[in-house]
């Protein structure tokens, strides 16, 4: 959701009479929200892939108390800083690349080396973009991704299993569920993947997610799958870690790469 202009405060426009003109309406809704991400890019520079800021302003989407159902994602937030900057126990891990078809990626979830104590809430936004199908309503879009979360590298079903047990993230069924199942809970062909986890800080270790990428076309097998570019926001927020945001800088100094600003920020109080 963006704001479109009210009676009351309304966008000023020039007419072909040379004058001011007040308008309303969607059409100015899209470009006012879309001036938050084009001040992201303006504070960061050409490091982040468009991609990547369309994931931005949906993963901080302020939803307040309203239905889902209602506001959709949210709505977006106005100011470039409200984006980028980290609240206090709150970091902000950005993934941007491309996926190989049939292949699985890891996006490991940095937290710090110690347990984290209380309850800590994951977010994740992964967006990607795809080839579609028009003339295919019910198989619109040529690719769609199945994402399992690992929450504990420790914590395994058999002793000689190779991964970690995985649980749930995007969808709130089973890991087993059938394909009609993904659709309308996992949102399998969707471009846009959105979830929200709280859970307590002993129960993370090395988390992680696992991204599979699956290729169709015309609802059947993909002749020439491509690899398909992909933005992944995650943010890691434990209220009871004060310093959460330099524990992870520290622990993955020679992973993880600091966004710096361009231009100064300003700080609005």
């Amino acid at each position: 959701m963006g704001f479109g202009g009210c009676p009351e405060s309304p966008f000023f426009v020039i007419g072909q009479n040379g004058r001011a003109q007040s308008r309303i309406g969607t059409s100015f809704a899209s470009p006012y929200a879309l001036r938050a991400a084009v001040g992201v890019r303006a504070f960061l520079g050409p490091v982040l892939s468009p991609l990547a800021l369309k994931a931005l302003l949906i993963h901080r989407c302020d939803v307040s108390d309203h239905p889902r159902h209602e506001v959709g994602w949210g709505r977006v937030r106005q100011h470039a800083e409200e984006l980028i900057v980290c609240e206090d126990s709150t970091a902000h891990i950005v993934y941007q690349g491309e996926i190989s078809p049939g292949s699985w990626m890891r996006a490991p979830i940095p937290v710090p080396a110690e347990v984290m104590q209380g309850n800590v809430e994951v977010t994740a936004t992964l967006c990607f973009a795809t080839d579609t199908d028009p003339q295919d309503p019910i198989n619109y879009t040529r690719s769609g991704l199945e994402v399992r979360f690992r929450p504990h590298d420790g914590k395994k079903k058999a002793e000689k299993q190779k991964e970690a047990n995985s649980k749930p993230y995007f969808n709130a069924g089973s890991l087993y569920a059938s394909e009609s199942e993904l659709r309308a809970d996992a949102h399998k062909w969707e471009t846009t993947l959105h979830a929200r986890k709280v859970m307590r800080g002993s129960s993370l270790s090395n988390p992680s997610f696992d991204i599979h990428y699956n290729a169709r076309e015309g609802g059947g097998p993909a002749r020439t799958p491509q690899n398909i570019p992909y933005a992944l926001i995650v943010s890691i927020h434990a209220p009871r870690v004060k310093d959460l945001y330099d524990r992870i800088v520290r622990r993955y100094r020679t992973v993880l790469e600091s966004l710096r600003p361009v231009i100064e920020i300003p700080i609005r109080r």
